[in-house]
């Protein structure tokens, strides 16, 4: 089965599993169906190239039962005998496989071509055998699983039986038909040496004089022989004309084949009488169990978990209110610290501001040509009198109208990865973030800027990440089940900033980020004598490890409130982090297939396959939901640090290398997000626009001054590469 075929096998399911039904792979042995639940579980196939007509014709059979099949009225039949048992599901199945195709025509193409398939790979058990040695229940079997395309020659009381089961609508109809078939076989059993012969005598590895006795005690010998061929060259020359042919694999082990048609059984009851079941769909049942992929993993089928936003946001307010108490407590050498990362602060905010007055200018130019470019000019059929004295020779004389297309509303959504790997970063991206923000800021866009944590401040009494899953604390930001991912309920997104911050706020909420940075980023320099030492943060706010997933999960409650909230069009989700997010598992340890929107995502380590990562399946889901314009910044300090996360071939390694030095950055367009920069990160942010040299020549200052200028723009990489998606 090639690639696309594996990726898409469950599409077929999930288009018939209609009126509120569940369709789930799973590592069983068969299909099953939970009638509370609606949930149809089917076996993880072998993915060969045989298999594939198969599956999907299997996936149609086993929908149809949980549609058309009584739940109830099947299990009722647990008591009754395996040959009426077996009679029933020889007959259901006609009626179901009727019921699906005809709601689903496109099916009874899977239906021909995986019975081909079936009959070729001998799954019934037929190979070598006349197709008229078998009792009527094996032929109806046969006969409607072959489509109706296999000859047989029914009498006319066979006619009447086979009528019958093609014009069954309940399933009381079909109970009440096996047992007329049941006996009406017995009888045929007690009447046919032959069929008696076919029953009871196990064929074994060439035994051919075996089945020569058989059928020279018979005196239809040459007319059974003739109607195999006949059956079989219809049933080849029909197929062919319906779909064309295809590579089979053709079954060489005669031991197997032998096995395969040894199944059956006849005997007494413990009335007296004859015995008898199915003997072609006891094969059949035998052969799909060889089918299904015994070394498949087990998966776990889960949906993202409600999140309580109350309990997982920490207000901006909060933000500035803990920092404010902290200040309160420090003695005179942490303000000294303090008082130095707030002038640290102002200093770096003014200095960025001319800087960012620029870009905005620049950007507003740039989204003004493009507003100009799309717009369209049309005549009003009002006269313009300005343009009368021309009537006699120019037609236009009419006014004109500029039309400019509708301009829709934009806001962003960042998340900043506070994570103790971060600690090297922080400093500079702390820097470009607060460039972005005042961009913003100066545009009016809709914004608010998150950091995601989960350190032990967080801990919730008697619910561990592994155990509390299943206890409802009022504290919890996710509501898990059995049925959601893992999370962990320590996450916690801090709003840092947002369009709705008065200006004094603002700046409260920068001196407290750009002091944390300057602490985390300092940390091991802080013991020098010459060095001020600048406090850290309140404790709840110290850095942590990585739950980006936990934060993407949540972002399907804020976006769609954000949305709401502020009547954007469409929103940009930017991340800014160095590394990938926490892995999250299931209760059971399985394989984890997620359920986004309408249907499951395999979700596999990072380092195994990027593109089925939790992360990546969850910004695609979040980007179609709610037209987002996903964009990420992964930060690295050196090239060689990322040779293995970005996957650059080797032919271009040398200008991939060449680029990361020279510009800064380099784009992906591979991934989840709609691009995704490999930032240098201790490319600070400049604002001198002269060096430190004392000078008066006139041509090394314009110089200077140029190279200054053009280091301040460069230099605040995130900022240039979001007005370019923007724009």
């Amino acid at each position: 089965m090639n690639k696309n075929t594996v990726q898409n096998k469950s599409q077929l399911a999930k288009l018939l599993a209609t009126e509120n039904i569940e369709v789930q792979e799973n590592a069983v042995k068969t299909a099953s169906f939970d009638v509370k639940d609606r949930i149809l579980t089917i076996p993880i196939f072998k993915e060969e190239e045989k298999s594939k007509h198969i599956y999907d014709m299997l996936v149609g059979h086993e929908v149809s039962h949980a549609l058309h099949t009584p739940s109830d009225s099947w299990m009722k039949m647990k008591d009754r005998t395996d040959e009426f048992r077996s009679f029933v599901n020889v007959i259901e199945d006609a009626r179901i496989d009727k019921l699906i195709q005809k709601k689903y025509p496109g099916l009874t193409k899977d239906y021909l071509l995986g019975f081909k398939k079936m009959y070729k790979d001998n799954f019934f058990g037929t190979k070598n055998r006349s197709l008229s040695d078998y009792a009527l229940i094996d032929k109806i079997n046969l006969y409607f699983k072959s489509s109706k395309t296999l000859d047989f020659n029914f009498n006319n009381k066979e006619k009447h039986f086979v009528n019958l089961v093609d014009n069954c609508k309940t399933f009381d109809d079909v109970q009440k038909l096996a047992e007329d078939i049941l006996g009406y076989c017995k009888e045929e059993l007690k009447k046919q040496p032959k069929l008696k012969k076919t029953y009871t005598l196990k064929k074994v590895k060439g035994d051919d004089k075996q089945k020569g006795d058989n059928q020279d005690s018979d005196s239809d010998n040459t007319s059974d022989s003739n109607d195999k061929k006949s059956a079989d060259d219809k049933l080849q020359d029909f197929l062919d004309k319906q779909v064309p042919d295809e590579k089979q694999s053709t079954p060489t082990d005669k031991k197997e084949d032998s096995k395969d048609s040894e199944t059956g059984s006849l005997g007494n009851g413990a009335d007296g009488d004859v015995k008898i079941i199915s003997i072609t769909n006891q094969n059949y049942d035998e052969a799909i169990q060889k089918q299904v992929d015994g070394d498949a993993s087990s998966r776990a089928y889960v949906e993202l978990p409600k999140v309580n936003i109350k309990n997982l946001i920490i207000p901006y307010k909060e933000y500035i209110k803990d920092f404010a108490k902290e200040n309160a407590k420090m003695d005179s050498r942490d303000r000294e610290g303090l008082n130095h990362a707030k002038k640290e602060t102002e200093k770096f905010l003014n200095e960025s501001s001319n800087v960012v007055n620029y870009l905005v200018k620049e950007f507003e130019m740039k989204k003004n040509a493009k507003l100009h470019a799309r717009s369209t000019i049309s005549k009003t059929g009002i006269i313009d009198p300005l343009k009368l004295h021309s009537y006699k020779f120019a037609e236009d004389i009419f006014k004109k109208i500029s039309s400019i297309p509708n301009q829709k509303n934009h806001g962003m959504v960042f998340l900043l990865d506070w994570s103790g790997s971060m600690q090297r970063h922080i400093m500079p991206t702390t820097e470009q973030l607060l460039n972005l923000i005042m961009f913003c800021r100066k545009i009016n866009i809709p914004f608010s800027v998150y950091k995601f944590i989960n350190n032990s401040e967080f801990e919730l009494s008697g619910l561990s990440r592994r155990e509390g899953k299943y206890k409802n604390h009022p504290a919890a930001p996710f509501v898990l089940n059995d049925k959601t991912p893992n999370c962990d309920q320590q996450t916690r997104l801090v709003q840092l900033f947002t369009h709705k911050q008065s200006k004094s706020d603002f700046k409260r909420s920068a001196e407290n980020i750009y002091r944390s940075a300057m602490s985390f980023g300092d940390y091991y320099n802080w013991r020098n004598p010459d060095h001020i030492r600048v406090p850290s943060c309140p404790g709840k706010y110290y850095m942590s490890s990585t739950p980006l997933n936990e934060s993407l999960i949540a972002m399907d409650t804020i976006l769609a409130k954000f949305k709401k909230d502020y009547k954007t069009d469409k929103v940009a989700l930017v991340t800014l982090t160095d590394g990938s997010a926490n892995h999250i598992s299931t209760n059971s340890g399985s394989e984890m297939m997620i359920k986004l929107g309408n249907k499951y995502k395999k979700c596999e380590y990072r380092f195994r396959d990027e593109k089925k990562d939790l992360t990546h399946h969850l910004l695609e889901y979040l980007k179609k939901k709610y037209q987002l314009q996903t964009i990420g910044f992964f930060l690295v300090k050196k090239y060689n640090e990322l040779r293995y996360t970005f996957n650059v071939p080797y032919a271009k390694e040398a200008l991939a290398k060449r680029m990361f030095t020279r510009d800064k950055f380099i784009a992906d367009y591979s991934t989840g997000y709609d691009v995704y920069f490999y930032v240098k990160s201790d490319t600070k942010v400049a604002n001198k626009v002269f060096e430190d040299k004392d000078t008066t020549n006139k041509r090394l200052l314009k110089k200077m001054f140029m190279s200054g200028m053009k280091k301040r723009l460069n230099s605040r990489v995130l900022l240039q590469n979001f007005i370019k998606r923007i724009a």
